[in-house]
């Protein structure tokens, strides 16, 4: 991993520009630790527990069955239906856009992470196309969190190969990023050394990052990526994004 630029943060993940950051005690005003904990509770405050869960088949039906099916499905000796797989069903459970949630942490989480973009996008056009100069068009431009969702990985969930360009060409967005933030690894198990690792797939390689708690990750939507079957001693607990850029004068 090696800077791109002077950039403080963006980072060249081989040929993936990726923006690298590690939040400290001082970025969330308290310690880190308390502050990951309460984004935690917050999380199980507002939400179900499989509003959080990661999607797969195990937990696709949830949000369907009414509460009172519940102890029926429990007295049941037998019966079948129509289950869907996991594979390409990723995003199945609805996004629940965590980063709305009118809490104090929360906010201050989601201004950290709209300030990174924007500056991303500065760092990344400096590196790329030094002709463009979003620094002095901010003006014209509207940054969008378009949505986010918190999920708690247990041992055996993952994230199929996917990109999150994944509702179709808009002419008025631009600089679509996904992006996510760590709130605990889950302690991986060292002795399956691909536990809940990402990685970004590119031309059939590889190219992986170790997830941390306070590590901030963006790049750009169209990239291929995944994370691979989680391992560990507690759960691994991460703040999923997107995000794009609207031009708002014509």
């Amino acid at each position: 991993m090696t800077p791109l630029n002077d950039s403080k943060y963006l980072k060249s993940v081989a040929p993936v520009p990726v923006w690298y950051k590690k939040l400290t005690s001082e970025d969330v005003q308290q310690d880190l630790k308390e502050f990951n904990n309460k984004i935690k509770i917050i999380a199980h405050k507002y939400f179900a527990e499989w509003q959080v869960e990661v999607p797969d088949e195990k937990h696709l039906c949830k949000s369907n069955l009414p509460k009172e099916m519940y102890n029926t499905f429990q007295e049941k000796k037998t019966f079948s239906q129509i289950n869907s797989p996991a594979i390409g069903k990723w995003h199945a459970v609805s996004t629940n856009n965590f980063l709305n949630v009118p809490e104090p942490e929360v906010m201050l989480l989601r201004d950290i992470i709209m300030n990174d973009y924007k500056q991303a996008l500065i760092d990344f056009y400096k590196s790329f196309d030094p002709l463009i100069s979003l620094n002095t068009s901010f003006a014209e431009y509207s940054h969008e969190l378009d949505e986010s969702w918190i999920q708690f990985y247990k041992n055996g969930d993952y994230k199929v190969l996917h990109n999150h360009l994944r509702y179709g060409f808009n002419p008025k967005f631009e600089n679509i990023w996904a992006g996510a933030y760590y709130i605990e690894d889950g302690k991986p198990d060292k002795y399956q050394p691909y536990a809940g690792k990402f990685s970004f797939r590119i031309r059939d390689y590889n190219y992986y990052i170790n997830p941390e708690p306070g590590l901030i990750m963006m790049w750009p939507g169209d990239i291929l990526h995944e994370v691979h079957p989680f391992y560990g001693e507690e759960e691994r607990v991460v703040i999923n994004f997107n995000l794009s850029t609207k031009r708002v004068i014509e």
